[in-house]
């Protein structure tokens, strides 16, 4: 039975805390590939703390959603196919450190 390749390590980073017109920059780590993020706090009337996330380089645009469970989610394939992704999961973690 072949074995699945291990799982890379991941780390998130705040590169610029949001400014006075409330962008931020974030940088997700996968294993050796870093990919940069900006990042704006926008109003969530569902549950949790919105965010739009603009990957650099890409022109990608994700809506993401932060809090408990039920009150996570984000456009993104990830999430889309599994149910969780580095995005809402970056964000939880800055969020927990009180960083965003």
């Amino acid at each position: 039975m072949p074995r699945s390749p291990a799982t890379p390590a991941r780390a998130i980073a705040l590169v610029r805390s949001p400014t006075a017109d409330g962008i931020g920059v974030f940088r997700i780590t996968v294993g050796s590939e870093a990919q940069f993020y900006t990042f704006k706090e926008i109003r969530c009337d569902i549950g949790g703390r919105g965010f739009v996330v603009h990957r650099l380089g890409l022109g990608t645009v994700y809506h993401v959603r932060v809090g408990q469970r039920d009150e996570s989610s984000c456009e993104c394939l990830g999430w889309l196919r599994h149910d969780h992704c580095k995005h809402v999961l970056g964000l939880k973690a800055l969020a927990a450190r009180g960083l965003v």
